[in-house]
C-alpha cells in the first residue's frame, strides 16, 4: 500500500501535464545457453522465454520549463526480486529506473529524482529494453546504475555539445541517502564532426567509517558516424563486479568495440560487438558476438525483430537469443 501511496503521489502532477506519452514495451525472448567450458559440454534452456521483460515510459511537459520521466521495469528472469527492495535502496536494481522531475531554460537543465548514473559512454545509450545482456559488459549486467539525487547540465557555445554534473546516492550504500555515502559525475557528451564524444568521471564514497576513501571510474567512449555504419570505442579504467566476489567498480581494463550497420531505409540494422576485461583477481575475459535487427513495418521500428549471438570466455558459455520487441505508444493528452 504504502508503494502504491507513493507512485500515486508522485504520478499525480503529471496527471496536469500539457503533453503526455505513456508506453508499453513488451519484449519476449527465447535464450538458450551452451556451455564450451572444460571437457563436459552442456546445453541447457533456462527458461522458455529467459529473456523477457515489461517495461513502461510515462513522460511529459507539465509547463514549458518543467517535464517529468517515469519508467518501471515490471518483469525480468527474476521478477521478485524487482519487487523485494523497492523505492529507496541504492545497492540493488529494482522495478522503478527512472522517476524525475526536470527544469529547463535556455542554456541550462537542472534535474531532480532517480535517474541514471552519468558512466557507461556509448554502451549505455540505448535503454535496457533494447539490449542484449549477453553481449554486455560486466559493468552493464552488474552495477546498480539507477540512483537517487540531482543533476545539471550546460549547454556549450558549440552545437550538439554539453557537460553536466550529478550527485546521487552511492551504489555502495543499502540505503539511499540514510547510508550517508555518495557518489559524484562529471560527463562530457559532444559533437566534433563525425566523433561524438562521451567522457566521463565518477567518484564513489565505499566505506561509510572512511568517507574520504573514494573509488573512482573513468570511460573514454567513442562513437564515429560513417555513413551507415557507426564504430564505437570505449575504454575503462575499471571491471563491473557483483559487490561480493568482485566490488562493484574494481580496478582493471576494460575496453569495448562495437560495428553497427543500419540501412538507408531503417528497416535492418546488423551489428558485431567485442569487449575485453582484465582484473587481477579474475584475469582476463573476452566478450564477442553480434546481431541483427529487423523492423518488418515500413516507415516504423516500433516493431523489432531480433536474433543475436555471444560467447564469454569467462562463463565459458555460449548464448543464443531470438525475440521480439513492441512499441505501444498512446498519446494521452
Amino acid at each position: 500500500m504504502k508503494k502504491f501511496l507513493l507512485t500515486m503521489a508522485v504520478a499525480l502532477p503529471c496527471l496536469l501535464a500539457h503533453s503526455q506519452e505513456l508506453k508499453f514495451v513488451p519484449r519476449l525472448e527465447a535464450s538458450p545457453v551452451f556451455s564450451v567450458k572444460g571437457e563436459e559440454h552442456d546445453f541447457s534452456f533456462p527458461s522458455i522465454f529467459g529473456g523477457s521483460s515489461l517495461y513502461t515510459f510515462f513522460e511529459g511537459d507539465i509547463s514549458d520549463h518543467f517535464s517529468f520521466l517515469i519508467c518501471n521495469h515490471w518483469l525480468s528472469t527474476d521478477p521478485m526480486g524487482l519487487y523485494k527492495d523497492t523505492f529507496f535502496y541504492s545497492n540493488t536494481t529494482n522495478w522503478v529506473d527512472f522517476l524525475n522531475f526536470t527544469y529547463t531554460t535556455g542554456w541550462f537543465s537542472l534535474t531532480l529524482g532517480k535517474d541514471v548514473l552519468h558512466i557507461g559512454g556509448w554502451e549505455f545509450d540505448p535503454y535496457d529494453v533494447y539490449c542484449h545482456s549477453a553481449l554486455m559488459s560486466s559493468m552493464w549486467n552488474n552495477a546498480p546504475v539507477y540512483q537517487w539525487g540531482a543533476s545539471a547540465a550546460f549547454e556549450l557555445p558549440w552545437e550538439d555539445n554539453s557537460i553536466d554534473v550529478q550527485m546521487v546516492s552511492s551504489p555502495y550504500g543499502e540505503r539511499t541517502f540514510a547510508s550517508g555515502l555518495f557518489a559524484w559525475a562529471l560527463r562530457w557528451n559532444g559533437c566534433i564532426g563525425p566523433w561524438r564524444p562521451i567522457w566521463s568521471l565518477a567518484l564513489f564514497q565505499d566505506d561509510p567509517s572512511k568517507r574520504s576513501h573514494l573509488v573512482y571510474a573513468a570511460d573514454i567512449s567513442n562513437r564515429f558516424e560513417m555513413g551507415n555504419f557507426n564504430l564505437d570505442l570505449t575504454y575503462r579504467n575499471y571491471v563491473g563486479g557483483d559487490g561480493e566476489e568482485l566490488p562493484l567498480f574494481a580496478k582493471g581494463h576494460s575496453g569495448l568495440m562495437q560495428l553497427e550497420f543500419a540501412d538507408e531505409d531503417g528497416n535492418v540494422d546488423v551489428f558485431a560487438k567485442g569487449v575485453y576485461e582484465y582484473v587481477p583477481e579474475l584475469g582476463h575475459n573476452w566478450i564477442a558476438g553480434g546481431g541483427i535487427h529487423w523492423y518488418p513495418v515500413r516507415n516504423s521500428q516500433d516493431l523489432r525483430l531480433f536474433a543475436t549471438a555471444g560467447w564469454n570466455s569467462l562463463l565459458g558459455t555460449v548464448t543464443a537469443s531470438v525475440g521480439l520487441s513492441i512499441d505501444l505508444c498512446i498519446n494521452l493528452w
